[in-house]
């Protein structure tokens, strides 16, 4: 899983979702070094009260040294109380930005590779609230512990130097030696926690599957099949976690060698400067506590709660890169700037909702030539959006084969799919965000004067005027924009895209017949070939071409062809009282 391993797209994930909080940082830095005062300075401190205090018969030096040590621990708790607010300052915006860009992402997913009949993603809510609000506790908790933990470690191997070289030699080899060796190990530690988030992940995907479809697994009598899936993601999560603490048990040869061996080797070697005069009783005992008291513990920390932390941010922030979305990029990941013609050929079209289900489509076969028109209809409940979502490649029939430019939709790569169809649902949606987010979502590239130009062939231009032009902010589209305006909107958003397939399922439903009339024929000059959903007569008379689906199967040809050989058409366009316009070619 080398996507979520490597951290180098969750480390420009963290600092793109942490900009703007430089000062924060500085100041936590700032606040770090003040926490290190006991650590620079009470070894020295320590060696002085023992040397010229109790050793020297002059206990009152000694108790004052020992009280300044004291103070000093004062200090680094008030240092300590004023982090939190420097951490507030960068954990809380960042958090904020994760959960947006969690959120596109899901949307992309849920709009770019849905199937009809799929249910929620469970492992995206998974991501949305445990994950982030993971990443959020773990940088907090990483910048808490590893900013004091390196400053100590600097500061205490100032103060070990100050008392004798020598001394520091012995304790900072070992030290750097075992550090070295436990840095290659924590790439096994990622790579472990890893496989267990993914893990994780199955399992809450297993459940929100087998729980959505409980009442078909009753029905079914399935529930022993569901209780296995569910059974083997959380055995594949608990051998995960298991490699997990077999990882973590590197620490403590890395503890035994970096931190327990300098104590002995200062011990021993501890006397024999003390018989040549080089050092005093009470720098061996300083140089002893500051391997105790603040290189032992900060080792220990380095190796468990340090790289603990570290891994699981680099794991989870390189599975939220993976599974996010820019402020403003496109659902798919590679857009092509023009993709190839959208000639369509549907060859015996086959669709059933179930194995035992009765056929919503069957052996459907028509052709529309590039740069065409077709009009689709037929009464409620027939099949119509089942498939305009076929044809745009959401699901695959179960016989008979859809062919866009020569090659079929499962042959399309998913990124070329989706640039090349646009399918434009009844209910359309504008997500909050500035206008001119929404219209340049499929084309993120887009300048205002090609924005401006999709939203007058729409009519979507005097909405821009009121609304205040491309920066206004829609806070709350469902509230401040009519059913109609939202539908403008994603007209004008599949306008501008590079899509040359444009699929319209009654996408002009809240319009009224002739703001629908300019949006059928705008789409109709723009380059490409148009499908669209009818549900008025004048969009079945506007197009070259006319496809009805009913109970007796289906029919192609002219508007005129079929009413006047078509019963079920006639019927159809008995019901429509629109007037009639004149086809386009």
């Amino acid at each position: 899983m080398p996507d979520i391993v490597s951290g180098d797209p969750g480390l420009r994930l963290l600092r793109e979702v942490s900009a703007g909080s430089r000062r924060s940082l500085v100041r936590a830095l700032g606040w770090s070094a003040v926490q290190a005062a006991p650590a620079l300075a009470s070894g020295r401190m320590l060696a002085t009260a023992l040397d010229q205090g109790f050793l020297a018969g002059r206990p009152v030096a000694g108790v004052c040294w020992l009280t300044g040590i004291a103070a000093l621990y004062g200090v680094r708790a008030a240092a300590q109380r004023a982090m939190f607010d420097p951490l507030a300052s960068i954990v809380e915006p960042m958090r904020d930005e994760l959960v947006r860009r969690v959120v596109r992402g899901a949307l992309r997913r849920a709009v770019y590779e849905g199937l009809p009949g799929a249910g929620p993603d469970a492992a995206g809510v998974t991501r949305l609230s445990s994950q982030v609000d993971a990443v959020r506790g773990t940088v907090a908790a990483l910048l808490r512990t590893a900013l004091p933990l390196a400053v100590n470690l600097l500061a205490a191997l100032l103060g070990l130097a100050s008392l004798d070289l020598r001394m520091a030699l012995v304790v900072a080899v070992p030290l750097l030696v075992a550090v070295a060796a436990f840095v290659p190990a924590m790439r096994a530690l990622t790579r472990r926690r890893a496989a267990y988030l993914l893990a994780e992940e199955r399992v809450a995907a297993a459940t929100g599957s087998v729980i959505g479809a409980a009442r078909d697994v009753a029905a079914l009598g399935a529930d022993r099949e569901a209780r296995a899936e569910v059974h083997r993601a959380a055995d594949a999560s608990a051998r995960a976690a298991t490699t997990v603490a077999w990882a973590n048990a590197l620490r403590v040869p890395v503890i035994l060698f970096g931190g327990q061996l300098p104590v002995l080797g200062l011990l021993l070697a501890g006397p024999s400067l003390v018989r040549q005069g080089t050092v005093s009783p009470g720098a061996v005992i300083g140089a002893v506590s500051y391997v105790t008291a603040y290189l032992i513990p900060a080792l220990q920390q380095m190796t468990g709660a340090v790289a603990g932390y570290w891994s699981q941010l680099r794991v989870l922030a390189a599975r939220l890169a993976a599974t996010s979305a820019r402020p403003g990029t496109p659902g798919p990941a590679e857009v092509p700037a023009r993709p190839a013609g959208a000639d369509l050929i549907v060859r015996g079209l086959t669709f059933a909702y179930g194995p035992h289900s009765e056929p919503v489509l069957r052996d459907v076969t028509f052709t529309v030539p590039r740069a065409g028109h077709l009009a689709l209809v037929g009464p409620s409940g027939v099949g119509k959006s089942t498939l305009a979502a076929l044809l745009a490649g959401i699901g695959q029939p179960d016989a008979g084969r859809i062919a866009i430019g020569g090659r079929t939709t499962a042959e399309l790569p998913e990124a070329e799919r989706a640039a090349l169809v646009a399918l434009v649902p009844q209910e359309a949606y504008v997500f909050p965000g500035t206008l001119r987010e929404n219209v340049a979502y499929l084309a993120p590239g887009a300048r205002d004067d090609a924005l401006e130009r999709a939203a007058a062939a729409v009519g979507l231009s005097p909405l821009v005027a009121r609304l205040g032009g491309y920066d206004a902010e829609l806070t709350d589209p469902a509230a401040a924009l009519s059913s109609g305006e939202r539908q403008l909107i994603a007209l004008a958003r599949v306008y501008a895209s590079p899509a040359r397939l444009v699929i319209l399922d009654e996408a002009t439903c809240h319009l009224d017949p002739a703001a629908e009339a300019v949006v059928e024929s705008a789409f109709a000059r723009r380059p490409g070939t148009l499908i669209v959903v009818a549900h008025r007569l004048s969009s079945a008379a506007r197009a070259g071409r006319v496809l009805i689906l009913d109970a007796d199967g289906h029919a192609f040809g002219t508007h005129a062809e079929l009413l006047a050989t078509h019963p079920g058409y006639a019927a159809l366009v008995g019901h429509w009282d629109a007037p009639l316009p004149a086809p386009t070619p």
